[in-house]
């Protein structure tokens, strides 16, 4: 998100224009590729010290067909300020959604245009998300090129999941629980296999509530349509070869350390005849090439992406974001015309390097883990809690007085022995992100960033207010604890999966 101008806080912009519904996404310079902040107004909760964690997770489950589905729980304990409950390990007895004794991988994958028709941006009432202060930059005015949901069903020995990756800034809690619940009850798998994430852009709609919003009924066609194309992605499984790469890819990090979180991952899945089903890219850099001064939706350099994948390939692809707290773009020198023009050159630029990484992949052995923990962090932002007051925001807060608190989660998910992925809740710093990679074993290792949940950045505590780019992260963070709640959880699940 980008930041408001230096010279005025984020509590006095707001408090300045008591009608705005809260801070906006700060941040990355779209003229210089190096950029500083990003605005992730992202709502949610800052937790310090007041970081209870109720975790629910489900472990492996091995063939055969599943048992109604039923949510899981466990034990209850504490990791750090945050109570955790759920189950780790062992064999998860609940549904799964498997379609009985599976051998190999079943593969399927959907696109869905979620984009604002031009009756709906002339009402005037779908704001831009991820720049400025609340309603500032204004209601889009156009679409320039269309937003997808793009939905990959993996489905194994092991049990399924489905990943979609949508093109907003983020969505709040209360759109990624419906779609989840919808999923689960189309597809009969349980709702932490049902993986929905931003690619977050800074040019599309906001359904996190935090510039100015979007009307329900645009909220709800994309709640049906990201459901529905989950649902249809998991429909049209079919047996496939699962292939991965990893190689490097150009991003800058703009809080002045000499390294960023530069691995870009490739998964291609292949029919049993040959032919191209889907392919995912895993890669961190925000997607900020446009400015602030854009009016029109667009996926930014994620779309350029996509459409040269697509086009080489021959089949749907999806781009996810990684550990994007503090990855921004790196365009090639040139002379553009417009932003529009250096997002397309960042764009083919990046899918060049994953059709190389394609080229070169490794088989995927059929096999499938999953685990899933879910915590509940304390709100101790000053800007996040006066807009959960207001009640402006499109997550579920819970509010007892002047305390309030944000659930949260992640969702670990293992192929084989060849790839580890976290969902990460928000935007994860580089050092947080490298240090979750750090404990994953397999050779593949992959974050996707603001998949589950959108809540603004997670600071290592090492680094809270340290003056790198200008404390903006920490600004619209939950907390100084909250990065490392995040990451010690996270890393405490990928702990107990030995294989």
């Amino acid at each position: 998100m980008h930041r408001i101008p230096r010279s005025r806080s984020p509590l006095a912009a707001l408090c300045a224009a008591l009608a705005l519904p809260l801070l906006a996404c700060s941040g990355d310079d779209p003229s210089s590729s190096a950029s500083a902040g990003e605005g992730s107004g992202e709502a949610s909760s800052s937790s310090s010290s007041s970081g209870e964690v109720s975790t629910s997770g489900a472990a492996t489950t091995t063939g055969g067909s599943a048992s109604s589905a039923s949510g899981t729980s466990g034990t209850s304990g504490t990791s750090g300020d945050a109570t955790t409950s759920g189950t780790s390990g062992g064999h998860d007895t609940s549904s799964t959604g498997d379609t009985g004794v599976v051998d190999g991988f079943l593969v399927g994958v959907d696109v869905a245009d979620v984009s604002p028709s031009d009756a709906q941006i002339g009402k005037k009432d779908i704001y831009m998300g991820a720049y400025g202060a609340p309603y500032t930059r204004g209601p889009a005015q156009g679409v320039h090129d269309a937003i997808y949901v793009r939905s990959f069903a993996i489905e194994g020995p092991g049990g399924g999941v489905i990943m979609a990756i949508s093109d907003f800034p983020g969505m709040g809690n209360k759109l990624t629980r419906a779609i989840r619940t919808k999923v689960a009850e189309l597809t009969g798998l349980e709702e932490h296999r049902v993986l929905i994430g931003t690619t977050h852009t800074h040019s599309s709609p906001d359904l996190m509530g935090l510039w100015g919003g979007v009307p329900g009924s645009y909220r709800d066609q994309v709640i049906d349509a990201a459901s529905a194309s989950m649902a249809a992605a998991w429909a049209a499984r079919t047996p496939a070869d699962l292939y991965v790469a990893t190689g490097k890819a150009p991003n800058n990090n703009r809080r002045g350390w000499g390294f960023t979180d530069d691995d870009m991952i490739v998964i291609d899945a292949v029919d049993l005849e040959g032919g191209r089903i889907g392919t995912l890219v895993n890669f961190a850099a925000h997607p900020v090439v446009l400015g602030e001064d854009n009016k029109e939706v667009s996926c930014d350099y994620t779309g350029y992406t996509i459409d040269a994948l697509e086009a080489e390939l021959g089949a749907p692809a999806a781009l996810f974001n990684g550990t994007l707290g503090d990855a921004t773009p790196k365009v090639p020198d040139g002379d553009y015309a417009d932003d529009f023009e250096r997002a397309a050159a960042y764009g083919e630029l990046l899918a060049g390097f994953a059709v190389d990484l394609v080229d070169g992949g490794e088989p995927i052995e059929p096999a499938v883990h999953v685990d899933h923990r879910a915590w509940v962090q304390g709100v101790d932002n000053v800007l996040f809690k006066l807009a959960g007051q207001l009640g402006i925001l499109e997550y579920d807060f819970d509010i007892q007085g002047l305390d309030q608190k944000v659930e949260t989660q992640s969702t670990y998910l293992r192929l084989g022995t060849q790839v580890q992925l976290v969902a990460f809740p928000g935007e994860s710093l580089t050092r947080n992100g490298l240090a979750i990679k750090e404990a994953m074993s397999a050779p593949h290792r992959m974050i996707l960033g603001n998949t589950g949940d959108a809540l603004g950045y997670f600071v290592p505590s090492d680094e809270w207010q340290t003056g790198k780019n200008d404390n903006y992260e920490e600004s619209v963070s939950l907390g100084m604890s909250a990065g490392d709640t995040a990451r010690d959880i996270i890393v405490g699940m990928i702990g107990v999966d030995a294989f």
